[in-house]
């Protein structure tokens, strides 16, 4: 373990009933937290429980060095998967930019499973730990949520967006859930917007998770194969072109930041001692 990650982990205990908010681009308060988890360790995301030792994320979080914190305890990564039994009997797989963590012990009683299946409706609910505003991409929080929308296959927007930004996710919201009608249909993964120097604020993309599949452990090497193999989606042909083709240019990985050990003044924002990792995803031609 670094150093200094320690008290950060002591901190994160301590916060996760914080009321001060700190996630999802214009979202509110969220009742998800259930089942809800912060990922951490040189880096944070968001991550869901699907059973006592399973939890879904976003692949590009990391591996087995990371620690699942949520209802006030730390837990440990024992192996990462694309398919998992869940604790009801059926098997739930995932692919692309998405990985099952099964961990080392079970999770707390505070934190359940979230229910896995298709839902039903047209509005998506998603929730994450992130940072509000990308300015501040080394905060965490309270968690918040927003109601969203489908804008294409894998992609959600705000519906009720008026101006240059509307309700998504943004960094540190990797791995939020992503529900339909109450159910768990998918893993936030990306950010994109139309303005080449903005990630958050538009489009929120995101992973399946399919209550569907065989088992299939593998390694960290061939996950991080399939994410950098794997594009985002396309755009839809739009009548604003310019728009759309950079709204694809501007993808990004909402992976928060490494952890420096100082606390800023509301006691849970970090300082930071490298500028973000932002892999930009150049589409295919």
């Amino acid at each position: 373990m670094r150093r200094g990650a320690a008290p950060v982990f002591a901190l994160l205990l301590a916060a996760s009933a914080a009321t001060d908010a700190h996630a999802v681009v214009k979202g509110t308060s969220s009742s998800l937290g259930r089942y809800t988890v912060r990922i951490m360790g040189a880096a944070y995301c968001t991550g869901v429980a699907i059973a006592r030792k399973a939890v879904v994320t976003a692949a590009h979080c990391g591996g087995r060095s990371m620690r699942i914190v949520g209802g006030g305890k730390s837990v440990g990564i024992a192996s990462l998967s694309r398919s998992a039994v869940l604790d009801d009997g059926r098997r739930v797989s995932v692919t692309g930019d998405a990985v099952i963590l099964k961990l080392s012990s079970a999770l707390p009683s505070a934190i359940s499973a979230a229910p896995v299946g298709d839902g039903e409706g047209d509005s998506f609910t998603i929730a994450g730990y992130g940072t509000t505003d990308e300015r501040w991409r080394g905060s965490f929080g309270a968690l918040h949520e927003a109601r969203l929308v489908a804008a294409e296959a894998r992609a959600l927007v705000d519906p009720n967006r008026t101006g240059s930004i509307g309700a998504s996710a943004c960094f540190g919201d990797s791995g939020g859930p992503v529900m339909r009608g109450g159910m768990l249909v998918g893993i936030i993964t990306r950010a994109a917007h139309p303005h080449p120097r903005i990630a958050c604020g538009h489009l929120t993309r995101w992973a399946a998770v399919v209550a569907s599949g065989e088992a299939a452990e593998i390694t960290t090497a061939s996950i991080e194969r399939d994410v950098k193999a794997e594009p985002p989606p396309r755009l839809k042909r739009q009548r604003h072109s310019k728009q759309a083709q950079a709204a694809r240019r501007s993808t990004f990985p909402l992976l928060g930041r490494l952890f420096a050990p100082a606390a800023e003044q509301d006691g849970i924002r970090r300082r930071l001692r490298q500028p973000a990792r932002m892999a930009i995803a150049t589409p295919q031609t």
